[in-house]
């Protein structure tokens, strides 16, 4: 509420009161409630807003009259002031500490002084807002419209319906199409109002600071700061099948990102991989311009402004059949920088984010089967190198590239899969440009095979071996617990080349099963032909005594199971070992 704080602005106040008075209670002599009260100390009149003490007032005898039932603060019809009953009705007039100063937006002054207009006194009963060169706005009383009017010539230019309030604030005015040379169409927006050019302009005309427009809150009363949000505008004759062009006019370059995020499947018998990846992929385009940006984190372009803008395509070149399931795609620009203001004419005040300053990410979340080439060699303990290789259209040859060194690669994914282990996720340096390639290695996890597999097969051995310590006299047992052994070990060899890719070439782990079953098969031999070998009659013809065949025969199985068997099976390991641990540098 207005408070008078010196004589020239009480009677200021007063000047503003006369056109008024026939409608602020006309029957009476009291008309307009000021801002000031004594409720809290009878006779110490203060500021309602700021609680000081007044230093100016204007009461004359016989008021105030005082007394708690007159504590409130009012201007009679003769500019003087008088207390009153709080409760009573009366007129008010609001005073508003800021610039006087009104901006005309929305035509074509070629000054940004020439938006300036200011309050000009009263026509029709109604404010009357003049320009600061030849321009008026004024309240036309018998055709019931708002006129913008030329000063000079007293031409009405454009007008506006708006019999209940004030043109303040964002409205749609009707036009001759006299205005800018004619180029303007027959209705346009214009915007009245105290917002500077850093600020937005409500439809009702309330400021807003820039950075509260389209952050999906209405500050607005009426709501129009969350109204025409587009994120993306494009220039004129913007083409989105043709890409950017990059700096000084060269080939655009983009920079990629790759997360592996899941690998739901690997397939060793197929040799095929079924995963999903996040594909990231930044450029910035020089033919558009952002609104609405977050200036701390990346801003959603929305899908239908993200359809007016170029895109990078590029194809998988490894995948099975050629099939890929995209789950997600989405556009974001940003945080921002380098902003700058629209022009002063521009009805929104937006702030404008240059393309060339702000990156453009397109992000494809996407499912797909890839092949890769498995190297049994050193099954089980294999090392597998798989990659995904993506590879820009043919389309863009010449034209667009990916970035060199300027990508990143990661696996968000559980480092431990049923089967491997990932490991070492990068993306390869190649040359060639427009290829992408990201690269990880897939370790089998040994625990399981062990266990299955080498453990069983040298316990088998074991039992094989020890058949060697059976009395000669049982043939019988010696030769059936040697064969059920090799026939146990041959049907586990069988069951685990079930488990593998068919190839032509040679595996460790054949080279394994292979030397067992030569060792079993050797101890059946030896228990078959160990009686004939020794009991193989001299050239003398002297029959031996069978006491002295069979003390023969001990010692041969003797020697053939402490210093046979148990060095030939030491070295195969140690060279199997060697070749393992110490050839395969693909291991940690």
């Amino acid at each position: 509420m207005s408070v008078p704080r010196s004589n020239e602005e009480n009677e200021r106040l007063f000047e503003e009161l006369k056109p008024f008075l026939s409608a602020c209670n006309p029957k009476t002599k009291w008309k307009l409630w000021l801002g000031i009260t004594d409720e809290a100390d009878e006779g110490a009149w203060v500021d309602i807003e700021t609680q000081r003490p007044l230093e100016y007032t204007n009461f004359r005898p016989p008021f105030p009259n005082g007394g708690t039932l007159y504590s409130c603060g009012m201007m009679t019809d003769e500019g003087i002031w008088a207390d009153s009953n709080c409760k009573a009705k009366r007129c008010g007039a609001c005073q508003v500490m800021r610039s006087s100063i009104l901006y005309l937006r929305g035509l074509c002054f070629e000054t940004e002084h020439r938006t300036h207009f200011r309050w000009f006194g009263y026509a029709g009963g109604r404010p009357l807002f003049r320009g600061f060169y030849n321009y008026v706005i004024m309240w036309d009383e018998d055709k019931e419209l708002w006129l913008l009017r030329h000063a000079e010539t007293n031409e009405t230019l454009a007008w506006l319906e708006n019999t209940e309030g004030y043109p303040l604030g964002r409205h749609k005015w009707s036009s001759n199409g006299s205005l800018c040379d004619e180029s303007l169409p027959n209705s346009l927006h214009l915007s009245l109002s105290l917002c500077t050019e850093e600020q937005f302009a409500c439809a009702s005309g309330h400021c807003l600071d820039n950075h509260s427009r389209c952050n999906l809150f209405h500050d607005c009363e009426d709501g129009s700061d969350e109204e025409n949000c587009s994120v993306v505008g494009v220039r004129a004759g913007y083409q989105k099948h043709l890409p950017p062009r990059g700096h000084h006019d060269s080939p655009l370059e983009i920079t990629p990102g790759i997360t592996l995020t899941r690998i739901s499947d690997v397939d060793g018998i197929s040799m095929v991989i079924n995963l999903e990846f996040l594909l990231l992929l930044t450029w910035r385009d020089e033919r558009v311009s952002f609104r609405h940006l977050d200036r701390s984190t990346k801003t959603l372009i929305p899908k239908r402004d993200s359809e007016q803008l170029w895109r990078p395509r590029s194809q998988a070149m490894n995948l099975l059949a050629g099939e890929i399931k995209l789950l997600d795609e989405t556009f974001t620009v940003g945080p921002a920088s380098n902003a700058t203001l629209p022009n002063f004419n521009s009805v929104e005040r937006d702030l404008v984010y240059p393309g060339t300053h702000n990156d453009i990410t397109l992000s494809t979340h996407s499912a797909a089967k890839f092949t890769c080439s498995f190297d049994l060699y050193f099954y089980p303990f294999d090392v597998q190198e798989c990659s995904i290789d993506l590879h820009l259209l043919d389309d863009f040859e010449g034209s667009v590239r990916f970035a060199e060194g300027g990508g990143t690669a990661s696996y968000t994914g559980p480092k431990d899969l049923a089967l491997y282990t990932v490991r070492n996720v990068h993306l390869d340096s190649d040359d060639e440009r427009n290829l992408l390639r990201l690269k990880f290695e897939l370790q089998r996890r040994l625990g399981v095979i062990l266990l299955s597999t080498f453990v069983p097969s040298v316990l088998l051995l074991s039992v094989s071996w020890a058949t060697l310590f059976v009395k000669l006299e049982a043939l019988n047992v010696r030769a059936i617990m040697s064969l059920t052994t090799l026939l146990v070990l041959y049907t586990l060899f069988s069951n685990l080349s079930s488990s593998v890719p068919h190839t032509a070439a040679i595996k460790l782990i054949d080279i394994w099963f292979f030397f067992i079953i030569l060792l079993i098969f050797m101890n059946i031999m030896m228990h078959i032909f160990i009686e004939f070998v020794v009991l193989l009659p001299k050239k003398t013809h002297r029959v031996v005594p069978i006491h002295q065949s069979v003390l023969r025969a001990e010692k041969v199985m003797c020697f053939y199971r402490f210093f046979v068997f148990p060095p030939v099976f030491s070295i195969f390991n140690l060279v199997f070992w060697s070749i393992v641990f110490l050839d395969n540098k693909n291991q940690l």
